[in-house]
């Protein structure tokens, strides 16, 4: 026979709270903080929607991270809307409650299990540095700032998120934050007013997707401009425009690239399918004056002169991840990957040069400069044309790894390999992890009938 644990005396407490409302609102100055998210979470469950909107007014953290804790269906949006009621309530007050620390609504989708962290309720994302960029002196700080993620599309927003961003407009005292944002095609056509309304300096992370239309792109790159703590960039899917003159085509790069020289906060820069940029890439990573953490260039068309003047920028120069995937190198002198790899060697953790069609000769060309790499943890040459001849290769070049750290190479070919080169691996250092990676034959213990890419962990 199995028994219950009895209930402790918080949740006792709470439950009496839960059943007599008046005495929970007219006590919520003397309930322990301690006692506030369990409460909460509790009086949206059982729709308790006056103990709600005052838990609110006097909420005694940083955040309310609200979209970690219910899903988004009709519930959420009732549970929402009490809460925005309680938040109009809070910026009616002249004088905010003494207890009331709230500086952030945060509506993003977060798992149910991080509700119970004390670190969600700390306000680590939208920081008042942030805030106040941009901010004339007629201009009011804002009380309370509203998170949310955005996918702009064209089409409408849901009704949930359009009731957000309509509702935050309407109101003195709050601004709508955006870490993540995304946008699809002619979306900042249809999307205007939603751009208009965020909080550009709130956005970190900047995803755009097939923006081919010149006009959309140039109109866009003022926004891009005001995002001034951007950390990520990923530009995929930007065609050439077969229709434009060279000089037309340089001063649409110029415009847009020009606004890259505020984004002093960058960090990573992924262009993916990116032809647009072919003979000007040299110009983007020149509008960038910080060094980047992370370079991704993949699936793009490059010149000689970008590949001969790419690595020579301060952005280059302290690189942790390195990626030219699906990037054809075999007619490039490698000398500037070899010069970045020296440039980077204290800092690169990672090298991707998958499907670059590279042979023996570039491959080994390249571990000569990866021998000073000491940081290097994960080295992907899947794709690449090579013999058995370069994996011996690598046990005479002492490429030393972090110890704690575990070794990842990528290669394609055939199993019988994977204990040899295990055996060169493991004379230079004893990782905790080894895994190989191929695409050879079905009849390979690594591999499925379909061929679909297994690994092998030793």
């Amino acid at each position: 026979m199995s028994f219950k644990s009895p209930l402790t005396l918080q949740e006792l407490a709470e439950n009496s709270l839960l059943r007599n409302m008046t005495v929970a609102i007219s006590n919520l100055d003397n309930i322990p903080s301690v006692f506030f998210p369990s409460l909460f979470k509790k009086a949206c469950r059982k729709k308790k929607s006056s103990i709600v909107k005052a838990m609110v007014q006097v909420w005694p953290f940083p955040c309310l991270p609200l979209g970690a804790m219910i899903k988004r269906n009709d519930s959420y949006r009732r549970i929402l809307e009490i809460i925005l009621f309680g938040l109009d309530g809070l910026l009616c007050q002249k004088v905010p409650h003494r207890r009331c620390r709230l500086k952030v609504l945060d509506l993003r989708f977060m798992p149910l299990k991080l509700w119970d962290r004390w670190s969600v309720f700390k306000d680590h994302d939208c920081s008042e540095k942030q805030a106040a960029v941009g901010l004339s002196e007629t201009e009011v700080k804002p009380r309370v700032k509203v998170a949310i993620d955005l996918v702009l599309k064209e089409r409408p927003l849901n009704s949930l998120e359009s009731f957000v961003v309509e509702w935050v407009a309407q109101r003195e005292g709050l601004c709508l934050c955006c870490n993540y944002l995304e946008i699809w095609s002619l979306a900042t056509y249809y999307h205007k007013d939603v751009l208009r309304k965020l909080d550009l300096n709130s956005v970190q992370e900047l995803h755009l997707y097939n923006m081919n239309d010149i006009t959309c792109l140039l109109n866009f790159s003022t926004y891009l401009g005001r995002m001034r703590y951007l950390r990520s960039l990923l530009l995929s899917c930007l065609w050439p425009w077969d229709c434009r003159t060279p000089v037309e085509k340089q001063q649409v790069v110029t415009q847009f690239t020009l606004q890259l020289v505020k984004l002093k906060h960058l960090q990573a820069l992924h262009l993916d399918n990116v032809f647009f940029l072919e003979d000007h890439l040299d110009q983007l990573l020149w509008c960038l004056k910080t060094p980047l953490e992370t370079l991704s260039v993949t699936n793009c068309l490059i010149s000689n002169s970008d590949w001969a003047n790419m690595f020579e920028f301060p952005c280059t120069s302290q690189l942790k991840h390195l990626s030219l995937k699906r990037v054809q190198l075999t007619h490039f002198n490698l000398e500037p990957l070899q010069t970045v790899l020296q440039k980077s060697a204290s800092t690169l953790l990672s090298l991707d040069l998958e499907n670059c069609h590279l042979l023996d000769c570039h491959l080994s060309a390249i571990l000569s400069s990866l021998r000073c790499c000491t940081q290097l943890i994960w080295f992907n040459f899947y794709g690449n044309h090579f013999s058995e001849s370069f994996l011996r290769e690598l046990r005479d070049y002492e490429i030393t790894l972090r110890s704690e750290g575990s070794r990842v190479v990528t290669i394609p070919g055939f199993a019988q390999l994977c204990s040899l080169l295990m055996t060169m691996l493991r004379a230079i250092r004893q990782p905790e992890k080894i895994s190989f990676a191929g695409t050879q034959q079905a009849e390979s213990p690594c591999w499925d009938s379909g061929g679909d890419l297994l690994p092998l962990s030793l």
